[in-house]
C-alpha cells in the first residue's frame, strides 16, 4: 500500500472505521514508513484537541432550565389538514372530479375481475 493510500484511510484508521484488511495494511505500511506514522501521530493529536475543544465549549454552554417550556410554547399546536385546500370554489370542483373519476375506475377494474371483490 502505497502513502498516498495510506494518508486517505488514517482518519477512518483511527475512529476504527475500517475493515480488517484494510487494518492490517494500514499497520503494515506504518511499521515501515516514518513519513505516515508522523501523519497519523499529528491527526491524532489534532482529533484530541477537537474533542477537548468540543467538550470545554460545550461545557460552558449554558441552557437555561426552563428551555424545553419556552421552545414548546413558541411551537403551538399544528394539525395539519387538507381542508385549507378546497376553500375555493375551483379547487373544490377539481377534488370532485378527481375523486369521482378514482371511483369510477376503481368500478370498472372490479368489474372487470382485476380488483379482489365479492364477485362470483
Amino acid at each position: 500500500m502505497e502513502c498516498k493510500e495510506v494518508s486517505s484511510l488514517l482518519a477512518a484508521y483511527l475512529d476504527n472505521e475500517v475493515t480488517a484488511e484494510e487494518r492490517r495494511w494500514i499497520e503494515a505500511h506504518l511499521a515501515i514508513c516514518s513519513c505516515c506514522q508522523q501523519e497519523l501521530a499529528d491527526l491524532a493529536v489534532a482529533q484530541d484537541r477537537l474533542r477537548r475543544a468540543l467538550k470545554t465549549a460545550a461545557s460552558e454552554t449554558g441552557v437555561p432550565h426552563d428551555a424545553w417550556k419556552q421552545i414548546e410554547s413558541g411551537l403551538g399546536i399544528y394539525r395539519p389538514s387538507f381542508l385549507p385546500l378546497l376553500r375555493t370554489r375551483r379547487r373544490r370542483l377539481i377534488a370532485t372530479i378527481i375523486t369521482a373519476v378514482i371511483i369510477v375506475a376503481l368500478v370498472v377494474l372490479w368489474g372487470l375481475g382485476i380488483l379482489p371483490g365479492f364477485r362470483s
